[in-house]
């Protein structure tokens, strides 16, 4: 695959603004790109993007999901200073001194998050992770402009910052879950040459960083037989995590779960996949629920036969999550085999 490009296509995907509910710029992007590609598109009531590709047997539905953490605005106070609230698990420690755009009718406006100096803590204070609540966002602009600009409810993301080291290794807001977007559109590029043994199905889910929603409806829509989720996991090849926490490593291939709540012959076709393309792969252990999309879609009808192939991740949930790409990469690859195989 061209490496350059795929990065290049990646740091477009992460650049967008597309916090929880709020994906239009996103979702516009993929749809776009999905049409060049001979795929018919069309959106769910809650957003969620659905792509088809038409093929003979089986209902096959891949999901990534498109949007981000973030916040909302809560209070714009009375000097101009904006006050936030959570959209999905936002870190709070993360937050001071971190640059954010605010989503306006008028368009985007960049802000620093700021907080009380260091100096001016008393010790319990600096001992303690802020609160979301006690931390606000200076738009460096008079007042009256503020208020005439922002109101509550206009939602605020981290400002795009993309970095790619040598090795394909990347850091930027987002990943979560731009990269599985990434890796839908590649498999998406592949679709017109594969046999494929399914009638192919690609979901790009509005709101899972708020409770999976867009992925339940549009599997409502869809009526899928068989569903794979593409997210982000835990990796834990850092000093933050250990492998006993998080047993999977960045760049050394896609992961398959299995566990209770996964169909056991859709991820043994998901491993018979990997081994036939020759893609190198790691296994994770998962309980009752595996976090991702696949918990809502699992259960929508009369049930859905369903696994789940993720990318490792470090650092998940900051403005500087950092993946592989190439991890995208043999993840495509390996989809694309188990569209043509199929499941048993």
């Amino acid at each position: 695959m061209d490496r350059a490009r795929n990065l290049s296509l990646l740091q477009e995907l992460t650049g967008r603004f597309g916090v929880s509910g709020f994906e239009e710029d996103v979702r516009g992007f993929l749809e776009a790109r999905l049409a060049e590609l001979g795929f018919a598109t069309s959106l769910d009531k809650l957003g969620s993007l659905i792509a088809r590709y038409p093929g003979s047997g089986r209902r096959v539905m891949l999901v990534a999901h498109m949007d981000e953490i973030g916040m909302v605005v809560r209070y714009v106070d009375e000097r101009g200073f904006l006050y936030l609230t959570p959209v999905g698990g936002v870190n709070a420690r993360v937050l001071p001194g971190s640059r954010l755009l605010v989503k306006t009718d008028s368009g985007l406006l960049e802000g620093v998050v700021g907080e009380k100096p260091v100096h001016r803590m008393k010790e319990e204070e600096r001992r303690r992770a802020p609160e979301i609540e006690e931390l606000f966002v200076d738009l460096g602009l008079p007042a009256e402009r503020v208020r005439g600009l922002v109101r509550p409810g206009d939602p605020v993301g981290f400002k795009p910052s993309f970095y790619a080291t040598d090795s394909g290794l990347v850091a930027s807001k987002a990943l979560d879950d731009r990269l599985g977007c990434l890796t839908l559109l590649l498999v998406a590029e592949q679709a017109p040459s594969l046999q494929l043994s399914a009638d192919l199905y690609l979901v790009f889910s509005a709101r899972e960083e708020i409770g999976l929603e867009g992925a339940r409806t549009a599997a409502f829509v869809v009526k899928p037989d068989v569903a794979v989720a593409v997210d982000v996991t835990h990796a834990g090849d850092t000093p933050a995590l250990g492998e006993r926490e998080a047993p999977v490593k960045v760049g050394a291939g896609p992961v398959i779960s299995r566990g209770a709540a996964l169909d056991s012959g859709v991820t043994r076709a998901l491993v018979e996949a990997a081994q036939a393309a020759g893609v190198s792969y790691q296994l994770e252990g998962e309980g009752g629920r595996t976090g991702t999309d696949i918990d809502a879609v699992r259960l929508v009808g009369e049930g859905v036969r369903v696994g789940v192939v993720s990318l490792p991740l470090r650092y998940m949930h900051t403005p500087s999550e950092v993946g592989s790409v190439g991890d995208a990469e043999s993840a495509a690859k390996l989809l694309a085999e188990f569209l043509v195989r199929g499941v048993r």
